[in-house]
């Protein structure tokens, strides 16, 4: 058993570190790059972050007033006119997906709708967007267009549950047969991994929605050889969001499959043995690694992830919470 206690303490540290001394303000990072790239101020994905870190380790604020100004902070960065989110570099579905997914764990909402995302509301407009993006060459980052109007949907209020009956009925059609991933006929122009990843983020929307996945045991079994043979990042020498794409879409599937169970729980800790070796040999005040908060989002869900599907093999003082578990997108 690992005992991160002491490593969550630090996460907390570190976050608090991020702090910009106002109420539910927070910076992504807090040291400048080389090419003097970063925004050190408070920024969407700095102050969203802060929300996932701390709700996963069991950290948010409790009084009202305090938590109100977190929700502010966030409601503050949407767009009044067409209800979205964004950031420069991001996707306005990933931003909007994200930022509504923080309020969410707060137990609030945006204050507009997504209006700017009005066209996607109709079969015709979300079919040909499903249909636009890049399946064969650019799966992974097109994965934050294709699941991210789905949060970014449902999280701003803007569509009904018959809305995501045609979301799901476009991801059913277009599974691919043999092994489970999107998209059928586009899974050759991009490195193997790429398709993992990008599955990965249309798997937590069904898990959200209590969906039935269309091919859960060749799914499974993709994920396994692709470990297996090497397609996967080395998960002892690496961290970073690849940790939670591969950790969640593995275990999740397998409980999907109902099938190599035994096999799934090895692999699993092979991936703890990993992750946890590298976390615990960083130097929590110096590592860019750690003082990323995005970076370290994903790090903490792929621990809940871990101690979820491993009982008893990671132990912290409060159970960490996954926030798929509540709400979809990362």
């Amino acid at each position: 058993m690992y005992d991160l206690r002491p490593f969550i303490g630090e996460v907390e540290r570190i976050v608090e570190r991020h702090y910009l001394g106002e109420p539910g303000k927070y910076t992504r990072w807090i040291t400048q790059d080389e090419k003097g790239s970063r925004d050190l101020g408070s920024t969407p994905y700095g102050c969203a972050n802060a929300v996932n870190i701390l709700y996963t380790i069991g950290a948010l604020p409790s009084a009202m007033e305090e938590r109100a100004a977190f929700v502010k902070v966030l409601q503050d960065f949407q767009n009044p006119e067409d209800g979205l989110f964004m950031n420069p570099g991001n996707y306005e579905t990933h931003t909007t997906a994200f930022v509504s997914g923080a309020l969410n764990l707060l137990d609030a909402k945006p204050l507009y709708t997504a209006k700017g995302f009005a066209k996607y509301q109709s079969k015709e407009g979300l079919w040909a967007f499903m249909d636009s993006i890049d399946w064969a060459k650019n799966p992974w980052l097109g994965a934050h267009l294709g699941a991210g109007i789905y949060a970014s949907m449902l999280l701003t209020d803007t569509v009904a549950d018959d809305w995501e009956d045609l979301y799901f009925q476009w991801l059913d059609e277009n599974a691919d047969p043999a092994t489970g991933l999107w998209k059928k006929g586009a899974l050759e122009g991009a490195e193997a991994f790429h398709y993992l990843a990008s599955t990965f983020h249309y798997v937590f929307n069904y898990e959200y929605a209590k969906r039935a996945l269309p091919y859960p045991k060749e799914l499974l079994d993709t994920c396994i050889k692709a470990y297996r043979e090497g397609v996967c990042m080395d998960f002892s020498k690496s961290v970073g969001w690849p940790d939670i794409d591969f950790t969640y879409l593995l275990a999740r599937v397998q409980r999907r499959a109902g099938s190599r169970f035994e096999e799934t729980q090895e692999i699993l800790k092979e991936i703890a043995d990993g992750l946890i070796t590298q976390l615990l040999a960083m130097n929590p005040e110096e590592s860019e690694t750690l003082n990323d908060l995005n970076t370290l989002f994903a790090i903490v869900c792929t621990l809940a992830v871990l101690q979820d599907a491993l009982p008893g093999y990671i132990r912290t003082s409060k159970p960490l919470k996954l926030v798929l578990d509540k709400r979809p997108f990362l």
